[in-house]
């Protein structure tokens, strides 16, 4: 079975969205963070974790874009390019960036002071609008258009199940990630205040975050880009 080969607006989007991602997460990670996140540093944010993998996946589907273009390359090459890319990358991003614009605006914009340590007010938050706006709501833009209007778009080839799987393991690592990171004997809080809670309460959020994240998998493969014989024949011309 052949690949379908990426648009040039597949090229456009990721191009864009790996100069706003990379200049959004170098401007967040220059952020001064107050005592009791300093330690932990910026490593610590899902935010930061989502826009490394969004960066990730750019890089990795403007690399697919010429290599599926490469006359040189076998057939087996472009089969695991387009795998990588398509597959496992961008699904990866666009499960992480939907559960963090999910979580983050309704809180951003209604009860700040649950997603920032000593930030009682929008008005105050520690970077502009247009830094906020790079890290949180332009990466789920651009991997939504490439997934459904770019024309390179198609189902997801891992299924629920083991997309079930990745989940429940990447949520336990981050959990258990910020675990060694934090040691709330010494001061230190975990990087949103909504996490500041004793247990079991702790890990009940952890499960429904994950779950979300799961939820939104299924969702994109219940609806996956439509007209796919036809973008694919339009990806070949371009």
């Amino acid at each position: 079975m052949s690949c379908l080969v990426p648009t040039r607006f597949t090229l456009t989007l990721n191009t864009a969205c790996l100069l706003t991602s990379t200049w959004g997460f170098v401007r967040a990670t220059s952020v001064v963070l107050p005592p009791s996140l300093s330690k932990a540093g910026h490593k610590q944010f899902l935010t930061i974790i989502s826009i490394i993998a969004t960066i990730i996946n750019n890089a990795v589907n403007i690399s697919n874009y010429y290599i599926q273009r490469n006359n040189k390359m076998n057939l087996e090459t472009k089969k695991k390019s387009d795998f990588i890319s398509r597959h496992v990358t961008l699904p990866v991003s666009l499960v992480l960036e939907s559960i963090v614009a999910t979580v983050y605006w309704p809180l951003r914009l209604f009860f700040v002071n649950l997603i920032m340590h000593g930030v009682e007010s929008t008005a105050k938050t520690p970077f502009p609008m247009t830094v906020d706006m790079a890290i949180h709501l332009y990466p789920i833009l651009y991997l939504l258009a490439d997934h459904y209007l770019s024309g390179s778009g198609t189902k997801f080839k891992l299924s629920n199940k083991h997309a079930w799987l990745i989940v429940t393991s990447l949520a336990f690592s981050y959990f258990q990630y910020l675990a060694f990171l934090i040691d709330a004997g010494q001061g230190q809080a975990y990087p949103y205040p909504f996490l500041d809670v004793n247990e079991p309460y702790k890990s009940i959020i952890f499960v429904v975050v994950a779950t979300i994240t799961w939820a939104y998998y299924v969702f994109y493969q219940k609806f996956p880009p439509k007209y796919i014989k036809k973008s694919a024949k339009k990806g070949d011309k371009n």
